[in-house]
């Protein structure tokens, strides 16, 4: 029975890669200009046709360009730091648009934050605001019947799919087999952007896509992320790398996609709000807030900073065919770094750098000894994705020792949690009722019945002068693989704030500090050899001691740095995946760490 049963695995598979082989001479859609408006798109009577609003940061933009026709430099940001903050001010941008709308994300999910931005950007439309969405077409941005309603909306939004690897929406299990064994430099090389324009003037920049869990509207998980807003001339640059990409014959419109045809063409109205009435009050609040004038007046968090001077760096889509005649985010990420004298802190998801950015940081501490790289990371417990953790983690001896980056890891419930989430409390009592739990005292930690927080941020301060807010990981991946972009910023009021932010992530109450872990005369020599070899295999690296481990400050003593010759005295050793709940996702995590070091460049 056994055999049989292996003989027909084999068989069944051998049938689907030969299919998989056979379907596969068909190539990613390419652009059709004539598909932009060859289905009529329906008209909502079913709303109030509104004027803009008045904005602070469309008057701001004048402003910027009145200092640059006075040969100035300065202008307007907004740090965009809470998740709620990031959704009011994307809801008030867009009912503050006049002429256009720009959207270009990574990840658009079919929840209800990008159901409440959809209907905004539709009610936008309707007042004759030209919209465009574009979305990579790597991660499905819903069911064909639900895209169809969408790119039914109005005849005034327009959405594109960036390198789709089908035609259809939907592929099933043999398409992503062909698309796993016959597109993979495809599924590798992606639009990692992400951008929000209105009217060419004010745009957002940053690592948000659109998803309930990056808008602190998900009672489980949230990500800790950071966008940009940006009033002035340097918009004009975010404006440039939006039209490269909407024009590229890589950006598919929905209509050229089979299955969304397919329903679009079965459809015989169009326009229903996306959003449930169920899901209304999750916005109550920023629909009252949206419309004011100045947001900072409203949430001190949204402060308004003056600028020296800003400069948006992008990758445009020649990257993808290994074309030195581009913009190079990672060519000026890494001129800026060795121009740096003093220090680099830095806030990024993945601790994976690549071989030359390993290499840079050596060279940076030969010349000045006393430069100091201080690295803000996920813990294992707080990581949304094991796999890279896992090579990171894999490679972390090199990265304190060798590279010298002091590594701070997140803690999956830090105790400035209230500082990072909006409204929390209201998503504890939510996460509670989704447990059924009737007494509060049946937690023991009642903070921890709230979501759990990773950090998606990427952003570095170097010197204390210059910051970056953008979308790169600062690894292998956002280096030669996908396209990325972000905002510099020459000032040192803005990168002292920033640098400050980040160093409080890694204060002992928001983090475990990494450092050399207790050594034992002989023992710990041996270990280190042996791990030495294992850790340079790209596969079977099993032994299981690491040079460093994490620690936890002790009650009352002073925190000192992880180098420092008496750190072990005032912290204690809490292992390598502290809170970690499930031994799963350990062993996991070792195996990925053993038998796939060989992936670090894809990372």
């Amino acid at each position: 029975m056994l055999r049989n049963f292996k003989r027909d695995l084999r068989e069944k598979g051998a049938g689907l890669l030969i299919l998989a082989l056979l379907t596969g001479c068909s190539s990613i859609p390419e652009r059709e200009l004539e598909n932009a408006f060859k289905y009529q798109r329906l008209k909502r009577y079913d709303i109030e046709i509104v004027k803009p609003i008045e904005s602070e940061y469309q008057d701001l933009a004048s402003k910027a360009w009145k200092n640059l026709e006075a040969g100035g430099t300065a202008e307007y940001i907004s740090i965009l730091e809470l998740g709620d903050d990031a959704l009011l001010a994307r809801i008030h941008m867009i009912r503050s648009a006049t002429r256009s709308i720009d959207v270009q994300t990574f990840i658009w999910k079919d929840d209800p934050v990008s159901h409440y931005v959809f209907d905004e950007l539709v009610k936008a439309a309707e007042r004759g605001v030209l919209v465009r969405l574009l979305i990579d077409g790597m991660n499905s941005a819903g069911s064909p019947y639900q895209l169809a309603r969408m790119a039914r909306a109005h005849r005034n939004l327009e959405i594109a799919l960036y390198k789709p690897l089908k035609d259809n929406i939907e592929f099933g299990r043999i398409g992503f087999l062909e698309n796993l064994t016959l597109k993979t430099r495809d599924m590798n090389r992606r639009m990692h952007n992400k951008l929000l324009l209105v009217d060419g003037r004010v745009g957002i920049a940053g690592g948000r896509n659109y998803q309930d869990k990056y808008f602190d509207r998900n009672p489980s998980f949230l990500f800790r992320d950071r966008d940009v807003v940006v009033a002035g001339p340097a918009v004009m640059d975010m404006q440039d790398s939006f039209e490269l990409f909407w024009q590229d014959k890589y950006a598919v419109f929905l209509t050229q996609m089979n299955d969304v045809r397919l329903e679009f063409e079965k459809m015989t109205n169009g326009g229903d709000p996306l959003l449930s009435p169920e899901h209304k009050w999750m916005f109550e609040e920023v629909d009252a807030l949206a419309d004011t004038y100045a947001l900072s007046s409203v949430r001190k968090t949204l402060r308004i900073y003056e600028a020296d001077k800003l400069q948006f760096i992008y990758d445009t889509p020649r990257k993808f065919n290994g074309s030195k005649e581009v913009m190079d985010f990672e060519e000026w990420f890494d001129f800026l770094i060795m121009s740096s004298e003093e220090r680099l802190v830095i806030q990024t998801p993945y601790l994976i750098y690549s071989r030359s950015a390993r290499k840079g940081f050596k060279e940076i501490r030969k010349d000045h000894p006393e430069y100091r790289i201080i690295a803000s990371s996920n813990s294992l417990a707080a990581a949304d994705h094991l796999s890279v953790y896992a090579i990171s983690f894999k490679h972390r001896k090199e990265l304190y020792k060798k590279t010298g980056i002091d590594i701070y890891e997140t803690k999956p419930y830090p105790a400035d949690q209230h500082d990072y989430v909006h409204n929390l409390d209201a998503l504890v009592d939510l996460a509670i009722k989704n447990e059924g739990i009737t007494n509060r005292e049946d937690i023991a930690e009642i903070r921890r019945a709230g979501p759990l927080l990773c950090i998606h941020a990427k952003s570095f301060v170097l010197d204390g002068e210059i910051a970056l807010i953008g979308s790169h990981n600062f690894d292998p991946r956002s280096s030669k693989l996908n396209t990325e972009c972000g905002v510099f910023i020459y000032d040192e009021e803005v990168a002292l704030e920033l640098e400050k932010r980040i160093l409080t992530a890694c204060k002992p109450r928001n983090a475990w500090t990494v450092s050399k872990g207790p050594t034992t005369p002989v023992i710990s020599h041996f270990s280190g050899f042996i791990g030495a070899i294992s850790t340079a295999l790209p596969v079977f690296d099993v032994w299981p001691y690491r040079y460093t481990t994490n620690y936890e400050l002790n009650q009352e003593a002073v925190p000192l740095s992880p180098r420092d010759p008496d750190f072990q005295k005032n912290y204690t050793d809490v292992g390598y995946f502290p809170e970690v709940p499930e031994t799963s996702r350990v062993i996991q995590t070792r195996l990925m760490k053993g038998f796939f070091g060989w992936a670090r460049p894809l990372m």
